[in-house]
């Protein structure tokens, strides 16, 4: 097509004009629909069941999850093959990380059969296979839901593929919006190389990216649990693992809770700075429970409630039950979390004592204990060392610490005399300490008189002190007998005997497989002394015991040590596991040796288990500046085949223009270049929908407003040119909303939008999907958002089918060089 552009702005031409951001241009010639075939909305594919994080109502009457497999849906590129198949490729399945990690990311092969003037019979699209997108290499450095699988299948919670380009060596080259990133994969799915990220060259060492990446700590909670929760569901767990965030890291708007930042100047390099980095909502809705540690003031209780926590966390369990009893956060005048019995719902919130009621009683004791259980909190949260004959012991610290214990003899026990727990035996730990000493503020206190259920328990099991180190097996006898104490002994007269007998016969235990990871090193960092069993052992032992106490459906093991809790998962299914996330520094001030963000050096620690974490790095200090699902949309390939044309799907955040960047990747180099073309939207354009050359300096892309079914909605083909300055100009070549339609060949249901009187409308909110096919014609494919979007079906109230259609142009495009 020839074709020129004016020198300055004029009315009622049928060429756009892009002069200082004026943009006219009459309406172009109506194209016409020569060719259709439909894919029926319901067309499934071998494969794992998907959409179960899709709720429980249906969906445009769709019931989910899926039980006939795998959705062949969502088109995001499509590309001619020289057999006349089209390689179509599904994006992320669901529109999130959060609801399409069974989603398994493929590319299909599809055979169009046209419906046509001369063959009415036809329409239908046949699928003939497909190719799934995998990384047994570990090409990819980060978190995917397939991590510790040896296929490492690429699912829509790992990537949201939009584009796709074959290049001369019959490899694969794709765009993905959650990085954005280009996906390199060869001619079986397998991926090639790690992906390639996208360059801030306004700012050197920098990069554009999008809330999902997980190269930043926003982005990477919930891939990191989506790895932990399908371990094990692989191993056969019928629960989802918890998310159990120190709170000040939350995404809560407030400013007054802090969290540390990088600082040049501060001991390690640390200071206390806001950082906001888990969003509670987005890990919610991707299925996991978020249990936030440690909380002691009533306003924030409140707050987090307001945020909607699955539960807290807290050392006074006394300020945690006056919080469920205030917290009304639907307005109805009575407590959210309250029973009508008055006690906790333990369904709708869990009201956990920290190490029993540590600013209560000295923590990890049986008044501890007995505490949290007089303050009716849902779960028993503590942690456990391994005796040197292999008990569990309740214990936050690798040693007996001589900040909390005593000799028993009152002989003197410090700092320098503190003895490992993995040393003695249990007999010796029971026979020679008691850990009574009160450090933590008023409220807290250790007279044996104040715990009865504890000196009655002691009493008859012969323990030598109320404040003797207990084992775990020790505290699951105290919770019964504690039960019993209400029900039928010395307290069931008490007031509370009745609610405290019944928090008692169903608390659950939140157990912390204490291994503080940081092993004491002499001066040359040198490892000499493992302060604590392995992990595997530590995990066994504490899971052992749950087993023969038959609770397993009421008890968690949670740790910063991911290795031990993949060992549960493995070994032990049933019992649900909690994955602790915390960063503090191991030096200075504010240093606490059991969290496990940093290691020694700053990097990732092995308390990991080998899932990345981009430590520090959050949008404080590598922005977010590209919109969620707003990547590489399109993405066209030179005519030489040397250069990639990467197309953001809207405009940078604070983008003063409505236009979008045409990044360029040189395939020889396999660099971005730093040069990018400018590209303007129209007015009622909300995003690009699909990009492709056609010679060396022209090409197609399908803009589209957010709209369906409706006349009124955008749909518009352009013809562009790059230009030598890094503008794009353009021209309406096919308004998608007026297609001729003379021979009917678009199938039709009663109340069907777009598809009478010989018109045709392509009224779907994306449309990603355009092919040259030669200088005259066109296919266009929708992204039929399966089973969310209804742009043609508006009587039926039906999900939109995948349509295929093929379009001859009113004029013929110039196809050379």
């Amino acid at each position: 097509m020839k074709y020129h552009f004016l020198s300055r702005c004029a009315l009622g031409t049928s060429i756009v004009l892009i002069l200082s951001g004026c943009q006219h241009y009459t309406e172009p010639a109506p194209a016409t629909l020569v060719g259709y075939a439909k894919l029926p909305a319901d067309s499934f594919a071998e494969g794992p069941v998907a959409g179960k994080r899709l709720g429980a109502s249906p969906i445009n009457g769709k019931h989910t999850p899926f039980k006939k497999g795998q959705p062949i849906q969502g088109f995001s590129a499509v590309l001619k093959n020289p057999d006349g198949t089209f390689l179509a490729m599904s994006d992320n399945g669901f529109g999130k990380v959060e609801n399409s990690a069974d989603f398994n990311l493929r590319l299909y092969t599809i055979e169009p059969q046209l419906k046509t003037n001369d063959k009415l019979d036809a329409g239908e699209v046949k699928v003939k296979g497909f190719i799934e997108l995998h990384d047994p290499d570990q090409k990819i450095p980060f978190a995917i839901v397939n991590h510790f699988t040896q296929q490492r299948i690429l699912t829509g919670a790992d990537f949201d593929i939009e584009s796709v380009r074959r290049t001369a060596d019959g490899t694969y080259w794709l765009g993905d919006e959650f990085g954005p990133f280009l996906l390199h994969v060869d001619t079986n799915g397998k991926v090639l190389e790690e992906p390639y990220r996208l360059p801030d060259f306004s700012r050197t060492g920098h990069y554009l990216n999008s809330p999902q990446n997980p190269y930043l700590e926003e982005g990477s909670s919930v891939r990191i649990m989506n790895a932990a929760a399908q371990h094990a569901a692989q191993q056969g767990a019928k629960y989802q693992p918890v998310f159990s965030p120190y709170h000040v890291m939350l995404q809560d708007n407030n400013p007054s809770v802090s969290h540390y930042a990088r600082d040049k100047d501060t001991p390690n390099g640390l200071k206390l700075a806001a950082s906001d980095v888990f969003d509670i909502q987005s890990i919610q809705q991707a299925g996991y429970p978020v249990v936030t540690w440690t909380v002691n003031d009533l306003p924030r209780m409140l707050e987090l409630m307001a945020l909607g926590v699955d539960g807290i966390i807290s050392d006074r369990p006394d300020l945690l039950l006056t919080a469920v009893k205030q917290f009304d956060g639907n307005k109805d005048g009575k407590p959210d979390y309250l029973t009508p019995e008055g006690l906790i719902d333990s369904q709708r919130f869990d009201a956990q004592g920290h190490r029993g009621g540590r600013n209560l009683r000295p923590e990890n004791t049986l008044p501890a204990m007995e505490v949290a259980l007089d303050n009716l909190m849902t779960t028993l949260e503590t942690d456990i060392g391994i005796t040197k004959d292999g008990v569990a012991v309740l214990s936050h610290d690798p040693y007996l610490e001589a900040e909390k214990c005593r000799l028993g003899n009152n002989q003197p026990y410090t700092e320098h005399q503190q003895k490992l727990i993995k040393n003695l035996t249990l007999k010796e730990i029971q026979t020679s300490f008691i850990c009574d000493k009160v450090f933590r503020g008023d409220s807290q206190v250790n007279g044996p008189n104040l715990s009865p259920v504890t000196l009655a328990f002691t009493k008859q099991v012969g323990l030598k002190h109320s404040y003797t180190p207990p084992s775990i097996q020790q505290v699951f006898d105290f919770v019964r007998f504690y039960q019993r104490f209400y029900t039928t002994g010395a307290g069931k007269n008490h007031p509370l005997a009745v609610k405290r007998s019944k928090v008692a016969e169903q608390v659950r235990f939140n157990i912390e497989t204490k291994l503080n990871p940081r092993s004491d090193r002499d001066k040359h960092g040198v490892v000499y002394k493992s302060r604590t069993v392995t992990p595997e052992k530590m995990a066994m032992i504490l899971a052992n015991t749950i087993k023969r106490n038959g609770l397993t459906k009421r008890a968690d093991i949670q740790s910063f040590d991911f290795r031990s809790l993949l060992y549960i998962q493995k070994n032990y299914p049933a019992i649900r596991t909690v994955y602790l996330i915390g960063d503090f520094p191991n030096k200075g001030p504010y240093a606490d040796d059991g969290t496990n963000l940093q290691d020694e050096k700053g990097k990732n620690t092995p308390w990991l288990a080998g899932l990345y974490w981009p430590y520090r790095n959050t949008a404080l200090v590598d922005s977010i500046n590209i919109n969620r699902s707003s990547g590489f949309e399109g993405m066209a390939l030179s005519a030489d085949g040397n250069t990639l044309f990467t197309m953001l799907e809207a405009p940078v955040i604070n983008s003063k223009k409505h236009e979008l960047l045409i990044h360029v990747f040189d395939l020889k180099r396999k660099v971005f270049t730093g040069k990018n073309y400018r590209y303007p939207m129209a007015d009622k354009s909300k995003a690009i929908g699909d990009f492709t050359m056609i010679n060396d300096k022209h090409g197609l892309v399908i803009e589209r407003d957010n709209e369906e079914g409706t006349a009124a909605a955008f749909k518009m083909i352009y013809l562009i040119t790059l230009q030598d300055d890094g503008q794009v100009s353009k021209k309406p070549l096919v308004n998608l909303m007026t297609i001729k339609d003379p021979h009917q060949l678009a199938d039709r249901q009663a109340g069907d939008f777009g598809v009478s009187n010989g018109k045709f409308a392509f009224s779907y909110t994306t449309i990603e999907n355009i092919e040259v096919l030669d200088e005259q014609h066109i296919a266009v494919m929708n992204d039929n958002n399966y089973p969310f979007s209804i742009g043609r079906h508006l009587a039926s109230k039906l999900p939109d089918d995948t349509e295929f259609i093929v379009l001859r142009l009113p004029e013929k495009l110039d196809l050379s060089q």
